[in-house]
Parts: C-alpha cells; sequence; structure tokens
C-alpha cells in the first residue's frame, strides 16, 4: 500500500539536510535530492527529479562486469518487501558526466535505505543514504598495489645476490634485505640503528658523502668502490651504486641502493698486477742487456758499408726501444695500482715540453704534419716526464689512428685556474660506446685491432692527469676524427705569467 507523498515543506528540509540524500516514491522515482547529493553526482534536480532511479543513473557501458543497477535494485526491493532498512556493502556505481555526454564518473558508495511511512501505516517515500567514499577506496586501492609491490620488491631483492637497500631523501635507511643483514649479522633494526655509515671504511666516508651530496643536486646516480666491513670486523671491497627515485616534478622521493661485494675480483686484480709487474722487472733486465750489445755493435758497424745490416740494425733497436716502452708501461702500471708511483711536480713552460714531444714523435718518421698554437708562457706545476708521457701516448695516437699527411692541431690555454691542453686529428675516430671505456686498463677498440698496442697508454695517461688533480677527455665523430682534451691546476702566479 502507497502512501501520501511528503509534502513541499518535508522535500525542501531534506534539500538542505547536511548529507547525500536521495528520495525515492515507492514506485522508484525521484523525488528530489539534497545539494549534497547534486555535488557528489554532478547533476542537478532539474535533470533527474520525476525520473525513475536507474533512467537518471544508468548502468556504466563500459564495466561489462557492473553491478550497481543490479545491487541496488535488490536492496531497494529488500526494503519493499520487508519494510525495514537495508545497509549495503560499499558498492561501484558510476554517474553520468554530464559535461561529456556517453562517458561517466567513477564513484563508489556506502549507500543504505530506510523507508519512510505516513500515519497511517503506508510506505510514503524511500530514503538513500550514499556517502561519497570514492577518494578513500581509490587510495586504498593504490596503497595495496603499492603493498603488493613493495612485498614483490622485497622477495626479488632477498633472491639477488647484491645487498640492497632503500633510504629517504634525507638518507635514512628503511629497508635492507637479508643480504645486508647476514653480512651484518644484525636485525633489520641493528643494523638501521648501528648505522650504514658505522659499517664503512673511514677513508671512504668523506668521499662518498661528497659524492652522494653531488649526485642528490644533480638528481644522478652515484658508483663508487668502498669497503664495508662484516660481522667478524673484517672491510671488504663492494661496488656501491646509489640510484635517485624522482616523483613526477623530478624530487628524489628516494634512494635504492646496490652494494655487491668485489673482493675476489680486487683481489684477482692485484695479483695480475703483481704478476705483471714481476714479469716486466724480469724481463727488463736481459732488455737492457740487449739494448746495450746492439749499441756496441751500432757503434762498430758504424763505417760499415753493408747497408743490409746497418738497416737491420736500426729495426732492431727500433724493436728494442719499442718493448722498453711497453715494459715501462706494464711497470708503471703495477706501480699505480700498488700506490707506489710519485707525483714530482716542478715549475715548467708546458709550450716548450710540448714542442719537445712533437719533435721526439716526428723523428720516427711520420709524414703527418703537426699543427702548434702558441702556448705562451704558461708556467705549470707538474711532473714533467710524466705530463711528458702523457703528451707523446696522445700524439701517438693521432698519427697512429688517422692518415698518413694528414694535419694534428695540438693547442693549450690557461683559464679559470686551469691549463687545457688539446690533441685533435682527422683520424678514425671513435664510436659513442668505445668512447666510455677507452680510458679503461687494457681497453681497445674492436674495430681496430689490426693495430698494435695492449690498450695501456690511455689509461696511464688518465690516471698521471687525475693524479695531477686534472681531467682527461675525449670528443669524437667516426670517420672525422677525434680531440683528446687534459687539464692540470694552475696556481696563481702560472695563471699571471700566461
Amino acid at each position: 500500500m502507497t502512501g501520501h507523498r511528503p509534502s513541499s515543506e518535508m522535500l525542501k528540509m531534506l534539500q538542505t539536510a547536511p548529507n547525500i540524500y536521495l528520495v525515492l516514491s515507492p514506485e522508484l522515482y525521484i523525488l528530489t535530492a539534497s545539494n549534497l547529493y547534486l555535488e557528489a553526482t554532478e547533476t542537478t534536480r532539474e535533470t533527474i527529479v520525476g525520473k525513475h532511479i536507474f533512467e537518471a543513473f544508468p548502468e556504466n557501458p563500459e564495466l561489462p562486469d557492473a553491478s550497481g543497477v543490479k545491487n541496488i535494485n535488490a536492496s531497494l526491493q529488500e526494503v519493499l518487501r520487508t519494510g525495514k532498512p537495508h545497509k549495503m556493502r560499499i558498492q561501484r556505481y558510476d554517474v553520468p558526466d554530464i559535461h561529456h555526454p556517453g562517458k561517466f564518473i567513477t564513484r563508489y558508495w556506502d549507500p543504505s535505505h530506510t523507508p519512510v511511512f505516513d500515519d497511517n501505516g503506508a510506505l510514503s517515500y524511500i530514503i538513500q543514504l550514499a556517502n561519497n567514499v570514492t577518494e578513500q577506496v581509490l587510495a586504498d586501492k593504490v596503497r595495496q598495489k603499492l603493498e603488493i609491490s613493495e612485498r614483490h620488491f622485497r622477495l626479488l631483492a632477498d633472491l639477488v645476490p647484491a645487498k640492497i637497500s632503500n633510504a629517504r631523501p634525507n638518507g635514512e635507511v628503511t629497508y635492507f634485505n637479508q643480504r645486508w643483514l647476514d653480512y651484518a649479522h644484525l636485525s633489520f633494526e641493528e643494523l638501521r640503528d648501528f648505522g650504514y655509515y658505522q659499517m664503512m671504511h673511514p677513508d671512504e666516508i668523506p668521499v662518498f658523502t661528497e659524492r652522494l651530496a653531488a649526485a642528490a643536486k644533480e638528481k644522478k646516480p652515484i658508483e663508487m668502490e668502498m669497503r664495508f666491513k662484516n660481522a667478524a670486523g673484517d672491510y671488504r671491497w663492494h661496488l656501491n651504486i646509489a640510484s635517485p627515485v624522482l616523483d613526477d616534478n623530478g624530487e628524489i622521493t628516494m634512494w635504492v641502493g646496490s652494494t655487491t661485494e668485489i673482493q675476489r675480483l680486487k683481489e684477482d686484480d692485484q695479483r695480475k698486477s703483481d704478476f705483471i709487474g714481476m714479469v716486466s722487472h724480469e724481463l727488463k733486465t736481459p732488455l737492457t742487456s740487449l739494448t746495450a750489445i746492439l749499441q756496441v755493435v751500432e757503434t762498430k758497424l758504424r763505417k760499415s758499408d753493408d747497408t743490409f745490416v746497418t738497416g737491420a740494425l736500426e729495426k732492431a733497436n727500433q724493436q728494442t726501444k719499442r718493448m722498453s716502452q711497453l715494459i715501462n708501461g706494464f711497470l708503471n702500471i703495477s706501480r699505480l695500482e700498488s700506490g707506489k708511483i710519485a707525483i714530482e711536480r716542478r715549475s715548467f713552460l708546458i709550450g716548450g715540453l710540448i714542442r719537445e714531444v712533437i719533435e721526439e714523435v716526428s723523428l720516427a718518421g711520420t709524414t703527418h704534419i703537426f699543427e702548434l698554437q702558441s702556448c705562451g708562457k704558461t708556467v705549470v706545476q707538474a711532473d714533467q716526464p710524466k705530463i711528458s708521457s702523457v703528451l707523446s701516448n696522445l700524439l701517438s695516437n693521432a698519427v697512429k689512428y688517422s692518415p698518413k699527411g694528414s694535419r694534428i692541431w695540438v693547442s693549450c690555454e690557461a683559464f679559470e685556474g686551469e691549463l687545457r691542453v688539446s690533441i685533435a686529428d682527422e683520424g678514425i675516430g671513435i664510436r659513442p660506446e668505445d668512447r666510455e671505456k677507452i680510458f679503461e686498463r687494457f681497453y681497445r677498440v674492436k674495430s681496430n685491432s689490426h693495430i698494435s698496442g695492449f690498450g695501456i697508454g690511455l689509461y696511464l695517461s688518465a690516471e698521471i692527469v687525475e693524479h695531477h688533480g686534472g681531467r682527461i677527455w675525449v670528443e669524437s665523430e667516426t670517420g672525422k676524427g677525434s680531440v683528446f682534451y687534459f687539464t692540470l691546476p694552475l696556481n696563481k702566479s702560472a695563471a699571471r705569467n700566461q
């Protein structure tokens, strides 16, 4: 039995109620809606009043498994059948987008239906109270996805051989994987409280802190070989990589760390360096004797008319000189990596040294044309023999990798407290993937394997320049040539002598 409709006063009161109300007739036609309901559904009273509820709010056709209409109708039918209120579970029920016909707006509701009877006990109307919980539900879904993603990440992090950690932008560590906990023999709380930095070797903390600050400023990863203390108190070498995770605004939200033990690689490298040093040292003695014998023979044959013998002797001298340079290179690598190389600084004119090295390279019989831009009277404080070695290596490479008779340009300039030397050629150029590795020990460009060498010259040059506090790099274009640069710090008096 249908009762009297609510009075206009009652409807107006419901319209201004501080809740999300929809008022339905027993036949499920919309009688009115509260202002908050109109706001939540982005509709107007004029467009929905008088319509059947499911005409005003149809199912979203883009959701094949949508059940909003079915579930709401079932709840309303329960109220009509029993005459009692009915509370529903949270329900997805999208609403039409009046600004984009045919489109729907995602909505989640916490609905209930309450019957209202007149004085005769007949059903007058039904009030639907529908709290809009869309933001809460969507936030919960995001949180659940994040929790699943985090569990997945932690599972993977525990499976990989590296030690994985997460940290907030301020450096506070929020996660260590099982590898870290096993290495330290501590729980997460103990390791966190013990302090990540306390596990680092004291000699490397200042460098790591400085590089991490620079990486944070540039929002770039940091990669560094460093030592970490294990549970036994022993420091072991690791490759430590810290990568920033950025938000949509480009701000760092967290750091992800990957720390892989490389102690065995370090020990293998040391054994290899020791072996190279030992073999090179053993070869140097007989080579010195052979050089001396060749010099004696050369003296005795100086007036000989036998051109074949004198020519062969000259070639033998060239090969022993080349062998001596290779052995010295290997010995220098051994000294560098054992920390036994010393930089003996003294003041000298860089322009004069460059001219000397160009003359030495020219004496090797090259047909290349060298063009030297005057360096003025620029004075540097550096290890002259070692800088001479750098120049000789770069010039020899320019000769080796460029066509005969081509030009090689050498220039130097002082600015902003440093000297910059450049050596440019018209050679074959270097591919981008090779440029990144060309200063690594024993690295050789694969496409040029027919050119002799062991890949130690550029490595030694880079080490010497960096030991001076300078920088070395290359700019190149395949098929058009390369320009190698290196810098050396200038003191104030040297800058004034420019």
